[in-house]
């Protein structure tokens, strides 16, 4: 899609301060690599890298208009050149400007764990719904991996067609004034905040520092807004009782609830989907019970825009796990569990307690990495995973990490025997060990968060 040279100064608010002859510009990126003929190129300053060093590369590949906050060399007399306060709140400027002149219903979703899941069943949802007489197929917009931040959510929303019905965006935040700014941006019409617990303290400071922080999703939807409330979380249900707007509940106690479930191993689950006095089942491909939750989240979203029952229950089961998020895979007739893209607190209860009640009569072996960003909260948080690995009987336990011997400490309190945690000095050690003692019929859970890079085992492994 392309851009004006007053659409671009309408959004930002910027100033020219070179001027070329062109008035249409292509697509708005942010990557000089990515830059082609047309491109607008905004220059964003990042912790490692500063843009503005890139604006001679993206001029050499074409661009034709660049967005900047200060003085750059190599521009041309091809090349306007807009001049704005910071590039970044420019990126998300641009977007908003986009997502307004289009007005798909946009659905935001935030929260401390389940946040991609429930957008993917969400956009499986809306990809089989029917809305204001408009079948969606081809029509719903989506986060693409874990593009939630100020600079993926906006570059989500540059990707808006006028085609698009529906966009749903993924909200992500490890400080304080970022989800505020995000809504801002996105300007969503319904909301959803899946859960609040122990992430990113290290930016949030406690876990009331992180509802608070959640809750901006809640405090910042367009006027007329509705948001799904997940009744089981107490935080999230306080949040969710100072909206003055429509609600849709779910959970156990909900509106839209999950009865009868049936977690059936590699296989996903089963389960009763109720909808006030409507129910239909419903076959998941994911595996835990706590995708339940996330499955029963995107159905309230779903409803509450409108779709059909039917339609929720297409979409949930042509839902498919993402990539190392509670993905099933097996070696040599052990089946694994791969949730290696993240890990807090919560996720890692929620992972071993899939893993406990996984069936067949091998052993229960989780192979776990370091939790980041949990501030001075680390060392207990630490020490209460290993507890929680006692707690749910696994047979054995390897880990990876600074933490690991905090882990293996609250392991070894929680009454684990010593014979049975192997502390790995790297990937390749780790999957060297489990090479020589796993069998069929075990069950192995992969997980850690994002830097410790936890596939790098299953790679070493298979390989």
């Amino acid at each position: 899609m392309s851009w004006t040279k007053k659409e671009i100064l309408a959004a930002t608010g910027g100033r020219i301060a070179r001027e070329a002859k062109q008035n249409l510009f292509g697509e708005v990126v942010t990557d000089s690599s990515k830059v082609k003929k047309g491109s607008v190129f905004v220059a964003l300053k990042g912790e490692r890298l500063d843009g503005h060093r890139f604006v001679p590369e993206a001029l050499k590949r074409g661009a034709a208009c660049v967005i900047v906050h200060r003085n750059v060399p190599g521009s041309t007399k091809l090349t306007t050149v807009v001049r704005v306060e910071d590039t970044l709140r420019a990126l998300g400027d641009l977007a908003h400007y986009r997502r307004q002149k289009f007005a798909p219903k946009v659905i935001a979703i935030t929260g401390s764990n389940g946040k991609t899941t429930t957008k993917e069943m969400a956009a499986a949802i809306f990809d089989e719904a029917v809305l204001n007489g408009r079948r969606l197929r081809g029509k719903v917009l989506k986060t693409e991996g874990n593009f939630n931040n100020l600079v993926g959510l906006p570059l989500t929303l540059l990707r808006l067609r006028p085609s698009h019905k529906v966009a749903i965006v993924e909200i992500g935040t490890n400080r304080p004034g970022e989800v505020q700014r995000l809504a801002e941006i996105a300007a969503p019409d319904v909301g959803i905040i899946t859960a609040v617990s122990a992430a990113h303290l290290e930016g949030l400071n406690s876990l009331a520092g992180v509802a608070r922080e959640k809750g901006e999703l809640f405090r910042n939807l367009r006027p007329g807004g509705t948001i799904a409330v997940n009744l089981d979380d107490p935080r999230v249900r306080r949040l969710g009782a100072k909206f003055k707007g429509r609600k849709i509940s779910y959970g156990k106690r909900g509106s839209v609830r999950a009865q009868g479930v049936q977690l059936r191993d590699a296989q996903g689950t089963r389960f009763t989907l109720c909808a006030g006095a409507r129910r239909c089942p419903v076959r998941l491909r994911y595996l835990g019970r706590h995708n339940i939750s996330n499955a029963v989240g995107a159905a309230a979203l779903a409803l509450g825009l409108g779709a059909s029952l039917a339609a929720v229950r297409r979409g949930l089961e042509k839902a498919k796990p993402y990539a190392m998020r509670m993905e099933a895979d097996s070696w040599r007739g052990a089946g694994i569990i791969n949730d290696a893209y993240n890990a807090n607190p919560a996720s890692m209860e929620a992972a071993l307690k899939t893993l406990a009640a996984m069936g067949g009569k091998g052993e229960k072996i989780a192979v776990l990495g370091d939790m980041f960003e949990l501030g001075k909260a680390s060392g207990r948080e630490h020490t209460e995973l290993g507890k929680r690995v006692a707690k749910e009987r696994i047979d054995r336990l390897y880990l990876l990490g600074p933490q690991a011997a905090l882990v293996k400490a609250g392991a070894r309190s929680g009454g684990m025997g010593e014979e049975k945690i192997i502390i790995g000095k790297d990937h390749g050690a780790v999957a060297r060990h489990l090479r020589g003692h796993v069998k069929k019929g075990d069950w192995l859970l992969i997980k850690g968060s994002r830097g410790m890079k936890m596939e790098r085992v299953l790679d070493a492994l298979k390989g």
